[in-house]
């Protein structure tokens, strides 16, 4: 089965309303808002949002901000308008370090250069070089 395919068959499962797209083979909401490349995640008002960002925005932000962090990370777009995949979503949470503020400037950086997002998420500053300390094209640990 695609990964499209296992998309449209899981969210259905858990009650969402999806379908594939024919023209393009995207995953696309009933409502019309296009979905990201992800199998798994929570469906949002607009994109997915995979677990493992959901989970780690619940443990970094505080009871009172985690309802905003996700609501940012829903609305987030890059500089053409489409969403950010797995990986974007990822370097941006992980890069507030649960500082909304952080995050709200990780989000309005996706829309200019989206790698810069990556930068910031995935390497430190070492010595006058950059050295990647992360992958986040895979999900987040549990204990990050």
């Amino acid at each position: 089965m695609s990964s499209l395919m296992a998309f449209a068959s899981d969210a259905s499962s858990n009650g969402a309303s999806c379908r594939l797209d024919s023209r393009s083979g995207a995953a696309r909401r009933w409502s019309g808002a296009w979905t990201s490349r992800v199998c798994r995640g929570a469906i949002t008002s607009k994109y997915v949002i995979p677990d493992d960002v959901v989970k780690f925005v619940t443990r970094r932000f505080g009871p009172s901000e985690r309802s905003e962090a996700l609501s940012l990370l829903r609305a987030a777009t890059l500089h053409d308008g489409s969403a950010p995949g797995p990986r974007l979503f990822r370097c941006a949470s992980v890069a507030s370090g649960g500082s909304m503020e952080r995050l709200r400037m990780e989000i309005e950086t996706l829309k200019r250069d989206y790698r810069d997002v990556i930068v910031e998420g995935e390497y430190l500053p070492v010595k006058g070089e950059l050295i990647k300390v992360r992958d986040l094209s895979k999900p987040i640990p549990d204990d990050a």
